[in-house]
């Protein structure tokens, strides 16, 4: 059957109006003819000065040679193609061409002519341009929206290396662009359990290839090794090459959230304090040990050295350490107590100076110490005696360096803290019988100061009396406004060998059996064979001391009940700051009438005492 299509004319037709430039070439390249659709594209009006012309000529630069290596190709039996720019002849007007040259053989099938066959594309080329000019724009505004932003940005390999990184990043971890090919991501992070095991939990996550969000890791700056806190976000790339990184400075949030866990642990130490009953709220007496001791308390507290306060369990010496720590200039920081015979060995490393996490089973989370409660401040070392010898050493060299490590860390803290000791035991002897470290006793002895037992300033016993009814009675809701005479005659003649602690446990047993207002003892006074043993050895060797027998023999007469009913008016005076009469009046408190409290005061001497200097 044969089509139209099948006439020569036809051929003819279809192949002169086609819009595309069509070319027969020589083996060689050289022009033979053009259609004129591809003529009129070229704008030329006569192919004649062209025939003959080599066709790889037209072109220019990479393009004639692209056209070359078509020609060569389709020379050899195959097909070539290429991209060229060609301007018109007459008008110069760009175009973009998409060249395709194949082979044309004879009968026996070789390579006779060349098929050159060239369409515009040039509308296309045009769109590509402009959308490879949109692309360099968007990839020019997101460097500069990576490099200016201020969250950072790092793009890390596997092994955590830097690709690349953005000016924030840069200015947190303290480096140059010098330094980002270089650098590391985990170098930046220190040698410390809790820092590395943050690290290994992160990069867990990204070999998984899963997101990690909001981890929190401290590093320390490459400049100036000073420690920074990011949180830290990284998604593996969709190839699985590298990661990309994001973080944020969260320094000052960290240490505002350190300053406020410090501070609220301080506040529930006060809170703490404040809920524990003290001995007393001030230091009540008269008496010339008593004043001597405060003497040298006025003395001793504006200095910054280490105070030993010595004396019997129940003197008071926790008084006598704030008494020093409201006269120095740590005054408005905390004195913070440590009762050093109270806790266990095991523990008292962890109590005084912290530990980190994972120090020892148990240890959950990082603690701080009693050291880094006080920094600033004072720190009581109730019954320091009582120390293990291994954390001797650690507190030997507080006061030495005023440094520490924490249990656990090997990171060292500074403290800035005034110690102040204290010790119902001999630490002499102690240190003669290999308890005790002798240097850390030279360094605790700095100034010794000793706290009088009670039976050495029996004087002060109905003011503390009085003093310790007043407080307990309010407390319980008793009316109690009088010691009475035989129940003070008791206080005074006994040798109280658990000194004032002891004196406060008696009266407040008082307070609550007594029947009226008037203070009864329903007890006897008597003391464990030991404890009553020790207070009378401690009388013999108060007796035989030649400058202490005028006061033991003072001592020995408070046995009288006219020596001590003068006393009890003497602490009940003191109480209303010598105040006869009225509602809050000395007299009132006795249960007389001002004239017969004058008369009693006449009568036995009593006096209102110079205020001391």
């Amino acid at each position: 059957m044969k089509a139209e299509g099948s006439d020569e004319s036809f051929y003819k037709r279809l192949i002169e109006g086609s819009p595309d430039c069509i070319k027969v070439l020589d083996v060689d390249g050289r022009l033979l003819a053009m259609n004129a659709g591809g003529m009129a594209a070229l704008e030329i009006c006569d192919l004649g000065p062209f025939v003959g012309s080599s066709w790889i000529d037209f072109w220019q630069g990479d393009d004639r040679r692209a056209a070359q290596a078509a020609v060569e190709a389709a020379s050899r039996g195959g097909i070539g193609r290429f991209v060229g720019f060609f301007p018109t002849t007459r008008t110069g007007k760009p175009m973009w061409f998409h060249v395709v040259v194949s082979a044309i053989v004879d009968e026996n099938g070789n390579v006779e002519r060349l098929l050159a066959s060239s369409r515009d594309v040039t509308d296309w080329k045009i769109s590509e341009q402009q959308l490879r000019a949109a692309v360099d724009e968007s990839e020019e505004r997101f460097r500069d929206l990576f490099d200016e932003a201020p969250i950072a940005y790092v793009n890390e390999g596997l092994d955590s290396k830097f690709i690349r990184a953005n000016r924030t990043a840069m200015k947190i971890l303290g480096i140059t662009a010098d330094d980002v090919p270089h650098a590391y991501g985990r170098n930046f992070v220190p040698d410390t359990p809790e820092a590395q095991t943050r690290l290994r939990e992160a990069f867990a996550s990204v070999g998984k290839g899963i997101d990690t969000s909001g981890i929190v890791l401290e590093l320390r700056r490459k400049d100036n090794a000073a420690p920074v806190w990011i949180e830290w976000w990284s998604r593996p790339s969709p190839d699985g090459t590298h990661t990309r990184t994001m973080f944020l400075d969260i320094s000052e949030r960290v240490l505002m959230e350190q300053e406020k866990a410090r501070l609220e642990a301080q506040n529930s130490y006060l809170q703490e304090e404040i809920r524990n009953e003290h001995n007393f709220g001030e230091i009540v007496g008269n008496a010339p040990a008593l004043l001597e001791l405060l003497r040298q308390v006025e003395q001793v507290g504006p200095t910054e050295s280490t105070v030993l306060v010595l004396g019997e369990t129940g003197t008071g010496k926790e008084l006598i350490a704030r008494a020093i720590h409201d006269r120095s200039p740590r005054r408005n920081r905390p004195l913070v107590k440590v009762n050093c015979g109270a806790i266990s060995a095991g523990l008292v490393e962890s109590e005084l100076f912290g530990h980190v996490r994972g120090a020892f089973t148990g240890a959950i989370a990082n603690r701080d110490g009693r050291f880094k409660l006080a920094n600033g401040g004072t720190i009581f070392l109730d019954e320091v005696g009582e120390l293990p010898l291994e954390t001797q050493v650690k507190l030997l060299r507080v006061l030495q360096e005023h440094e520490f490590e924490p249990l656990g860390s090997s990171s060292t803290l500074q403290v800035d803290v005034r110690v102040v000791a204290a010790t119902n035991r001999d630490l002499a002897e102690l240190v003669r019988e290999g308890k005790f470290r002798a240097d850390l006793f030279y360094r605790l002895n700095v100034v010794p100061l000793r706290a009088p037992a009670l039976r050495d300033r029996a004087g002060d016993i109905p003011l503390l009396a009085t003093f310790f009814v007043q407080k307990l009675a309010a407390r319980m809701g008793k009316q109690i406004v009088r010691i009475g005479e035989e129940a003070l005659a008791k206080l005074v003649s006994y040798p109280w060998p658990g000194n004032i602690r002891e004196l406060q446990n008696v009266i407040e047993r008082a307070v609550i059996l007594s029947p009226g207002s008037t203070l009864v003892l329903v007890d006897d006074l008597r003391a464990p064979a030991a404890l009553e043993s020790k207070a009378e050895s401690s009388r013999r060797d108060a007796k035989s001391k030649p400058e202490e027998r005028a006061a033991a023999a003072s001592t020995d007469s408070l046995g009288s009940l006219e020596d001590a009913g003068r006393r009890h008016i003497e602490a009940v005076l003191a109480t209303t700051n010598w105040m006869i009469e009225g509602e809050r009046g000395a007299a009132k408190l006795l249960g007389i009438s001002p004239s017969t409290l004058r008369s009693r005061m006449q009568r036995l001497g009593v006096k209102r005492p110079e205020k001391p200097v």
